[in-house]
């Protein structure tokens, strides 16, 4: 995968926010000091992980946490900033005015690319994180790639979890002995015979975009194809390696296709499953609440989310983007006391303990992480995320949704309307993908 070029930020921006690395005193860009009369380093950062926002379940008790074990000597507050917008329209107006907290969560990529890192507003993590085992040692490879610059420099922090997209099957319709991860496309494809998945083909076309991704991925080429995207958003689709997988989707649809599938929404796909309309769906682990027993409302003709197992596809792929920002920067102009909190602050979070929590609180894997014993025992609780988590390895491909490469609008609304006429085949593969680069060639111009 080619090397993502950080700091080939452009002049235009370089020259709009030349203000915020001016000359001069100035005061640190954190929005809080050292309590110099009780020697305790306070912060307070903005977050949106809090008051109803789902992520406050886990993070406003993780800082608790930390704050717990460096009492009387660091202490994080929150201020609370709703999710959208309005988050990273604060950060930016904290940047205009030198005030960036110590830790910085997030911001929009764009900014993070073309504002923050050309102009120096984030701190240099490169030694501390080299000097720092047991954090250097649980990093995703491609989410530090992408995390650099060109000279290997780490100016955001980079991801130790990923939750990985597979697929749900219901034991009770469908099972094999064999590992399905391990199998190739063209091997689960026969192993399933007759069953029935249930695709999504409405709106988004969500749980077809999964398979059709997974599909590609297995393709010669397919997971670079797919990658390309991240840098540019792919606009030509007449490529061998997605002519054959929309073959293959084609053919799932003529023939595994739940009888709802057409023109059904991703809700509409769920219920199928959840009705034994269908033995397979794809979909992240996030579904696995459905399937525990306080959810049984949504079930239907013997459905027991108890027979639910889960598998990354075929190829062992797993679909997540890994070459991305992480959550969290620290701000180059914070005092260096502040800088010493964040620091800890990072290093509690990515410590084994605080990594389990989170995966066994939100789901997901933390490929180079050991687990303990304890959390294995834990997590084996909910069946299909110790499925997931046993399918992901450092052999694991992770490649990101086909949707998340191509211009929005054609991902968002396009690509669903097109799938109907694959399924009754008024639609050949090399139409399809001449249609896609169509859609995609005016949007990109609009």
């Amino acid at each position: 995968m080619k090397k993502k070029q950080l700091f080939a930020g452009a002049l235009a921006a370089a020259m709009m926010t030349a203000s915020l690395v001016g000359c001069g005193g100035g005061t640190p860009s954190s929005t809080a000091s050292a309590d110099t009369s009780s020697g305790v380093v306070e912060v307070t950062i903005p977050s949106y992980k809090t008051g109803e926002n789902a992520g406050a379940a886990f993070f406003v008790p993780q800082v608790e946490r930390f704050n717990e074990k460096y009492a009387g000597k660091y202490k994080i507050n929150l201020e609370s900033v709703p999710q959208d917008g309005i988050f990273n329209d604060r950060l930016k107006q904290l940047a205009q005015q030198n005030k960036l907290p110590v830790l910085v969560q997030g911001g929009d990529p764009d900014w993070v690319k073309n504002v923050v890192i050309p102009n120096g507003l984030a701190y240099d993590l490169t030694d501390w994180i080299d000097a720092t085992p047991a954090i250097k040692d649980v990093l995703i490879d491609d989410s530090r790639e992408y995390c650099s610059n060109e000279d290997g420099r780490v100016m955001f922090m980079p991801l130790a979890t990923v939750r990985p997209i597979g697929f749900f099957y219901n034991s009770a319709m469908w099972s094999t002995d064999a590992d399905i991860s391990a199998m190739s496309m063209d091997e689960f494809i026969s192993a399933l015979g007759d069953q029935k998945i249930a695709f999504s083909t409405a709106e988004n076309g969500w749980v077809s975009s999964l398979f059709l991704t997974a599909l590609v991925a297995q393709e010669d080429g397919g997971e670079e194809w797919l990658k390309s995207g991240i840098e540019t958003k792919i606009t030509d689709f007449n490529q061998p390696c997605f002519i054959n997988a929309v073959a293959k989707l084609q053919n799932l649809l003529q023939n595994n296709a739940a009888s709802n599938s057409v023109g059904a929404a991703y809700a509409d796909a769920a219920n199928a499953f959840m009705s034994e309309q269908a033995a397979i769906i794809a979909n992240g682990p996030w579904m696995s609440s459905e399937f525990e027993s306080s959810n049984s409302d949504k079930w239907s003709n013997g459905f027991d989310g108890a027979k639910v197992r889960a598998s990354l596809f075929p190829g062992d792929v797993g679909i997540a983007n890994t070459a991305t920002f992480g959550e969290w920067w620290i701000s180059a102009s914070a005092p260096e006391d502040e800088i010493a909190l964040a620091k800890a602050f990072l290093e509690f979070i990515y410590s084994p303990a605080e990594l389990e929590a989170y995966l066994l609180a939100e789901g997901g894997d933390a490929p180079k992480l050991t687990y303990s014993d304890g959390f294995k025992a834990k997590q084996g609780e909910t069946q299909v995320l110790a499925d997931l988590t046993a399918d992901t390895t450092t052999d694991t491909v992770f490649v990101p949704n086909i949707c998340d490469m191509i211009p929005a609008s054609v991902a968002n609304t396009e690509f669903g309307k097109l799938l109907p006429s694959l399924a009754d085949g008024t639609c050949t593969p090399e139409q399809f993908a001449q249609w896609m680069s169509d859609k995609a060639a005016e949007a990109s111009a609009e």
